[in-house]
């Protein structure tokens, strides 16, 4: 009896080993997915090598799924193939399994037949730019190598890629290059500027590029002043690719970046209130959906609002500037030296005239301020 007992003990202790490896093994086939594209049998291996003969360090497969997601908010666990395609700015492919970006944007060809031309290029190691693109975005993006970054921050389409597309904002010389080579707008097609805006995770917590839209206005306010029209005028196509709150949102943020960059300026001068009186005036409806979303805490955006509506109640005839020897003015409750000082104007600062009838002008600072000076106190360009 004993003897049995100790036999079926074993034979339960097996049943339960093998079971408990077979089931290790399902969890593992289970995360080895199948690609997509059945090129790839073929192209993954000399990929790969390319990689290690050139120092790329795989990562933990952890550690590169976070990476990933950090980068372009996808995530290859969810996906149903190994080749995941990433959708976002160039068309780059994440490998699930192998830990690395298919950069590559050629036609691979066929495999084994005339027209191969992608096999021979990944065999001709770094003689090729394709292949000298292909480590060094995965180095940068995975080891985040210095050497790396360093080569590609002398080539300025090539920092665009891996700042704006592939949201690598962690190093501040490419980072600071980026911005200092900035080109005019009209130099970049629609999407390189969505991805000024936001970010590819959407996820995040804030999704809006903050950071860089605001260092992009320290250094070229016009850059910003034309990527709000841009925004503002393809509110519908924008629509497709980010809920309405976001798109109002991020308008907001355009026009306070602006106003906060132009704030000493007199408000004809002002860009960031250019912005705001012409939305305003051109789709009535966004002053209400910013009003009631409490202008998203945007404190400039609702003091020049406040500016807006007063100033909208009269119809100005044209702007003046404050010239007075002693350095200032006085702005009048009524149209008498002896009526209530409601303001002094300095000199130099713009006024805008809303009538202009007699010799006392009816004026409106850019404090919002409305009263009256004497007519011979503003000059008229």
């Amino acid at each position: 009896m004993k003897k049995a007992m100790i036999l079926f003990m074993l034979t339960t202790l097996v049943v339960s080993c093998n079971s408990q490896t077979k089931e290790k093994k399902m969890e593992i086939k289970g995360s080895i997915k199948k690609n997509e594209d059945k090129l790839y049998i073929e192209y993954l291996p000399l990929m790969e090598k390319l990689l290690r003969t050139n120092g790329y360090k795989f990562l933990e497969h952890q550690d590169f799924k976070n990476k990933i997601n950090e980068y372009f908010g996808v995530d290859i666990y969810e996906a149903k193939f190994n080749d995941v395609f990433l959708e976002r700015g160039l068309g780059f492919t994440a490998m699930g399994n192998e830990g690395f970006i298919d950069t590559y944007q050629v036609d691979r060809g066929i495999i084994n037949g005339a027209g191969d031309a992608f096999a021979e290029i990944l065999k001709e190691d770094m003689n090729n730019n394709y292949n000298v693109d292909f480590v060094n975005y995965n180095k940068i993006l995975f080891n985040d190598e210095l050497m790396a970054i360093s080569k590609i921050s002398k080539d300025a389409g090539k920092t665009e890629d891996i700042v704006v597309y592939l949201n690598y904002e962690k190093n501040n010389f490419l980072y600071s290059s980026f911005i200092k080579n900035l080109k005019k707008i009209d130099e970049y097609n629609d999407d390189f500027k969505w991805h000024l805006l936001w970010y590819n995770n959407r996820s995040k917590s804030e999704i809006i590029r903050k950071k860089m839209i605001s260092d992009i206005t320290t250094k070229n306010p016009e850059f910003i002043f034309d990527l709000a029209y841009f925004l503002h005028s393809n509110a519908t196509k924008v629509k497709e690719k980010v809920e309405s709150k976001l798109l109002e949102q991020t308008l907001a943020y355009l026009i306070e970046v602006e106003l906060k960059n132009y704030e000493d300026k007199d408000l004809s001068d002002n860009k960031g209130y250019s912005l705001l009186n012409n939305f305003y005036v051109q789709n009535p409806d966004l002053l209400n959906k910013f009003k009631a979303n409490g202008y998203y805490n945007y404190s400039l955006v609702n003091n020049y609002t406040q500016t807006y509506l007063s100033m909208s109640d009269e119809e100005s005839l044209f702007f003046g500037k404050i010239i007075d020897k002693d350095g200032f003015t006085n702005l009048r409750k009524d149209k008498t030296t002896s009526s209530e000082i409601l303001q002094k104007i300095i000199t130099g600062s713009q006024v805008e005239v809303l009538d202009n009838s007699g010799d006392w002008w009816l004026v409106q600072t850019k404090e919002g301020k409305k009263g009256y000076v004497y007519k011979t106190k503003i000059k008229v360009d």
